[in-house]
């Protein structure tokens, strides 16, 4: 049996190291790093909105604390103690790094070399649901250069690892479940869930999205007590490291941070949903007339603009109204230029997709948009919109499920992305200091 096995094994490993994939992946890690120095960054360079390795630094020292506040930084305070107010996976993934480089880790470098895998898993993910390589590079290349990615991945700053972590953490868990020939497998991919949400708390309500299409390869029992231990151990250790810090299970800090304590309204309301709503969808780029260059709101530019890629991956939910209309023009065999138009332009996947996986994919995206919408801080000073990185991971999911070939129309929405976001970073890190 396993000399029956070791050719199939061979082919997978000739596949995934085929000529064109060292290619693409070589190509891409020189352009970004290329991009870093760009910027004036460079591979050690090392961000000082650094809460995650002082946090590191600290456990080394056996405490959970940390000495002192840093102004600039956001430090919780609680009974008079100070903490990290983030997540703790990105601290684990400082930890060891800390061990070797002190206070002065190369965090941005760290983060950049996981969103680049994470980029190739991308690859992988679109590959085993298009069964089009061309189609593959394409799109995984362009969700991450033509998207906020782009700019995050140039900086380790605290929030960009927390969402860049995150990110490689749900695409991988993704990417073991489509390549697992058995449930056991399953066990890991939940686990990489929980580590999502161990960056950024929302992935969690991927679990749903998650289990259907686990229950979907392998509809039993063994499925779902796989899924559920993997997610078990990191939500045990997320909740005793919350409750022994603030005293409940579900606060990680951002509640006894010194500009959350003075909100009338508290870090997640209503009142903040307008707006972030037009920061995410409307508001266009801006014009600055003392410099003469394209500008952008700190508070987020409309993602028809800065990502117009990710929004692709909606075309999921508009396949039956596709179907419909291919179904209306089949009919109309006299017009023979609109049937043409519509089965040569528009993206159409063989299967049917049932519909409680719409439902569910529905829910998992109103769910965890609706959660980032009511957030006060709106992502801070950025370019584009970098909440909507947290659903990057689900849309190139639903993309994949929805076109099956390179469709031309798909090109110059590329390009103009990643034109875009190119200058976007340019102009975070660079133009407008």
């Amino acid at each position: 049996m396993k000399c029956c096995h070791k050719p199939e094994i061979l082919n997978n490993v000739k596949k995934i190291f085929s000529v064109d994939f060292i290619i693409f992946a070589v190509v891409t890690l020189v352009c970004w790093i290329l991009m870093l120095y760009g910027i004036n960054n460079s591979v050690s360079s090392h961000s000082y909105f650094d809460e995650h390795t002082r946090q590191a630094l600290a456990w080394q020292e056996g405490k959970i604390t940390l000495d002192n506040n840093i102004e600039y930084l956001e430090i919780s305070s609680y009974k008079d103690k100070y903490y990290v107010s983030f997540p703790p996976i990105p601290s684990l993934i400082e930890f060891p790094l800390t061990l070797i480089f002190g206070m002065h880790t190369p965090n941005t470098f760290t983060l950049l070399i996981f969103t680049w895998v994470g980029m190739l898993f991308a690859f992988f993910i679109l590959l085993k649901l298009t069964n089009n390589r061309i189609l593959s590079y394409l799109m995984s290349f362009s969700f991450y250069w033509g998207s906020t990615i782009m700019y995050l991945s140039l900086d380790g700053a605290v929030w960009h690892q927390g969402q860049l972590y995150g990110l490689f953490f749900a695409i991988t868990a993704l990417l073991i479940l489509l390549y697992a020939q058995k449930p056991f497998p399953l066990f890991f991919g939940a686990f990489c869930l929980a580590l999502a949400s161990g960056c950024r708390p929302f992935y969690l309500f991927m679990t749903p999205f998650y289990g259907y299409h686990a229950w979907k390869r392998f509809p039993h029992i063994k499925t779902l007590v796989f899924i559920v231990t993997g997610l078990i151990p990191p939500g045990i250790f997320y909740t005793l490291y919350n409750y022994v810090r603030f005293d409940s299970i579900a606060e990680f800090g951002h509640k006894y941070l010194p500009w959350s304590k003075t909100l009338p309204h508290g870090v997640f309301s209503f009142t903040y949903f307008s707006r972030n709503i037009y920061h995410a969808f409307i508001h266009p780029p801006e014009w600055d007339p003392g410099r003469r260059i394209v500008s952008f709101s700190g508070a987020g530019t409309g993602l028809w603009f800065s990502s117009p890629v990710i929004l692709l991956g909606f075309a999921f939910f508009l396949r039956y109204l596709f179907a419909g209309c291919m179904k209306f023009i089949a009919k109309q065999k006299e017009n023979h230029f609109l049937k043409k138009l519509f089965t040569r332009f528009l993206p159409m996947a063989d299967e049917k997709i049932p519909v409680l996986e719409i439902l569910i994919s529905f829910f998992t995206i109103v769910v965890i948009w609706f959660g980032l919408l009511l957030h006060e801080s709106n992502g801070w000073f950025q370019f584009g919109y970098r909440f909507s990185v947290d659903l990057i991971a689900i849309l190139l999911f639903l993309f994949g499920r929805t076109f099956k070939k390179p469709y031309i129309f798909l090109v110059p929405i590329c390009q103009f992305a990643i034109i875009v976001n190119i200058y976007g970073a340019f102009w975070f890190y660079v133009l407008r200091q």
